[in-house]
């Protein structure tokens, strides 16, 4: 199954092979909770958001076609459940996390070393994450999936809703506004950003 394209597995899936859910599971289960996390800014929030994400991969398994990639399709739920749960509870800024959060993410713990603790671990990427979370949030958003998720401007177009100059658009803004929030930290790095 592992040799198998992701939207293969997911045809599998939807023909009931429950192993196909688990190797959805293995390949996307970090990437979708990173995602969330980018977006949202606090651990329990985008682990929610994330085990929401699958429920709904195997609630809506039945209305998947594969003629889009399955990466655009989970990451499009994802984007989705975010924007509902920030609307829901009307909070747009970054809420605080706590250091006695329990932040355990059994499910989606990676043997690699989570986003925040490679950001804690420099200086330097502790000021680009806060830098990153500062830009409004489409752009935000356009700049995590393409620079963090690897997703070409078409999958994004897609995933967002908005059309191909947009998201160029919206790319090519974040890119500036985090280059000009970046100036000021400069000459103390001496250019190491």
């Amino acid at each position: 199954m592992r040799d198998l394209r992701d939207e293969d597995v997911m045809l599998n899936y939807q023909k009931g092979e429950a192993s196909a859910m688990d190797e959805l599971l293995r390949r996307y289960r970090n990437p979708v909770y990173h995602f969330a996390y980018r977006l949202i800014g606090n651990a329990a929030e985008a682990q929610d958001i994330a085990q929401e994400a699958f429920l709904r991969v195997h609630q809506y398994r039945d209305a998947y076609e594969p003629e889009g990639k399955f990466s655009t399709w989970i990451f499009s739920i994802t984007h989705n459940l975010a924007l509902s749960r920030l609307r829901r509870k009307k909070w747009w800024a970054i809420w605080p996390r706590r250091e006695d959060d329990a932040g355990s993410l059994v499910e989606f713990k990676s043997p690699d070393p989570s986003p925040e603790d490679l950001a804690s671990s420099n200086e330097v990427s502790s000021i680009l994450k806060k830098c990153i979370q500062s830009l409004p949030f489409l752009q935000r958003e356009a700049l995590i999936l393409r620079e963090y998720q690897g997703l070409d401007y078409q999958e994004i177009s897609e995933i967002l809703h908005k059309s191909l100059g947009t998201v160029k658009t919206l790319l090519h803004r974040a890119r500036q506004n985090l280059k000009g929030k970046l100036i000021p930290y400069e000459k103390e790095f001496k250019g190491g950003l």
